[in-house]
Formats: C-alpha cells, structure tokens, sequence
C-alpha cells in the first residue's frame, strides 16, 4: 500500500509528461498535411469527437446527471478550444513559426493573471519562478532566427489572442471537471469545438474535402494523437494539478516539437533550441515542486 501511494501520486505528471510528448507531434502531422488551418483544425475535433461521443454514450451515460452550469462551462471551454486552434493555426499563415510559437506559449502568463483574478489555485512564488524560467527558454528558442512575413502584425495579434484563448480553456475546463466525468465533459467540449469550427470552415469558404491520403493520415493522427491522446491527457491531468502548472509544463512544446522535427524529419536543432530547451526543463522543474 505504501509503494502505490507514491505511484498514484505521480501519475498525473506521468500523464501530462505523455501527453506534451503526444501534442507536440501535431507539428509533424502539420507538416504532412496540405489542408487549410481551419480545415485542419475542424477535421482534428470531428474525428476525436467521432471517437469520444459514443464512448461518453456507453460509458457515461449514468453519469450524465449535472447542472446546466457545468454543461455550459463544457461547452464554453470547447469554443475557446476552437478560438485557440483557428487563430493559432491561422497566425502561421502571416507571421513566422518563430514568433506565433513564442506568443502562444505565453498562456501560463494569462493562466496565472486568471488564476490571481478568480481567487482559484493562485501560484505562488516559486510557479513564478518556474514560469519565468520557461518563458525565457522559450524565447531563446524561438527568438532571433526567423524574420516575419509581410502582415506580421495581424499574424502576432491571432497567436495571441490563440494564447488568451488556451489559458481560459483551462481554466473552464478545471471548473467544469470538477462535477463533470471525464469522459461526459470531452464529448461535450470536443463536440462544441469541432461545431464552432465547422460553422467557420462554411462562414469563410473554406475547402474541406479533396485531399491526398497522405492529408488525410495526417489529418487522422493529429486526431488520434495530438488530440485524443494529448489533449485528452491535459484534461485528466487538470482533474488532479492546477491549471498554472499544466499551463507551465505546454512550454515543453517547442522543445519536443523540435526534437521530433530532427529525429523524424531531419531539421537541424540549432544551439539556441538546445540551450532555450535546458532553461524551459529547468523552470518546468521548479513550478512542478511548487505543485507538489
């Protein structure tokens, strides 16, 4: 009994640690694909949501007993689900990779700026500590390397308002959870974005059929992997940790990202992804023994 305790206190960060390593392959299904990033995005849910709903019908159907207030969390946790990856995705098609990366991944500062608002899992010093630390490793590894594209400045706003956007999902999503099964939850916020971005795909025009089968393998494991796996595994993990460190540790992102983009794909890692990398595990190190 004394040898589980301490194996079910570390499985939520076992968790989350799979689950970075599980969304931070959705950059080399990106690279696979040819689809519009509102397409992208829109086939990512509807192919998690095809998989989550019936099993939330199966399996949570006896537990689907909670107030309006908690379904309507669900709900809103997945439009600003939606609003992260349509402006997120849609910031790469007017400012560089280098920039959009950087400005997403300033959700822990909004996560926290939330969290000090709404009086719930405020950080404390160290988690400020922590998330300095990661957000100046991510800055090493994104900064300096890359000049943006014409339009940079519409591009910069829609990465982060995508940031915005992710540090309110997991806020809503932490609330939600807390009278909401998993499974019922998933179902309903995976349901509500894969719907917000549809109406989007068709508002804008659009195309969302037609591609390659090797788009649509793309496609399929950025459902299964990125989004099943991973963001699935974030939100298990809010069941158990604070939103301000789950928020922390996404910074591990751009390191893993990187990584896999060199094992897989042959991109070279510069020296500053390898020291920015150093410095983003080291602030992750300190805001998780603030967790604990």
């Amino acid at each position: 009994m004394s040898s589980g305790a301490p194996m079910r206190a570390s499985l939520p960060y076992l968790v989350l640690g799979a689950a970075v390593l599980a969304v931070s392959n959705g950059a080399i299904f990106a690279r696979l694909s040819d689809a519009a990033p509102l397409a992208t995005a829109a086939w990512r849910l509807t192919i998690a949501s095809s998989v989550i709903i019936p099993l939330a019908l199966l399996f949570g159907r006896t537990r689907f007993e909670a107030r309006a207030r908690d379904w309507c969390l669900a709900a809103v946790a997945g439009g600003l689900l939606a609003l992260h990856f349509a402006t997120w995705i849609t910031s790469l098609e007017y400012t560089s990779i280098a920039n959009s990366v950087l400005l997403v991944t300033t959700a822990p500062i909004w996560v926290g700026l939330l969290s000090l608002v709404t009086g719930r899992d405020r950080p404390g010093p160290r988690w400020w500590v922590g998330m300095s630390l990661a957000m100046l490793g991510a800055a090493v590894i994104t900064l300096g390397g890359v000049q943006a594209a014409d339009g940079s400045t519409l591009g910069d706003v829609l990465a982060l308002a995508g940031a915005i956007c992710m540090a309110g999902y997991l806020m809503l999503a932490r609330e939600a959870q807390r009278a909401l099964p998993l499974l019922p939850y998933l179902a309903t916020a995976y349901g509500t974005a894969g719907l917000v971005l549809w109406i989007a795909v068709v508002a804008t025009g659009t195309p969302a059929t037609g591609f390659t089968a090797t788009t649509w393998m793309a496609l399929g494991g950025m459902a299964v992997v990125s989004q099943l796996l991973g963001h699935s595994g974030y939100n298990w993990s809010l069941r158990h940790l604070p939103p301000a460190f789950v928020a922390v540790t996404l910074l591990a992102e751009p390191l893993v990202a990187s990584a896999l983009g060199w094992l897989l794909l042959g991109e070279a890692v510069t020296v500053r992804t390898l020291l920015g990398g150093a410095v983003v595990l080291a602030g992750i190190v300190v805001a998780t023994r603030s967790a604990r």
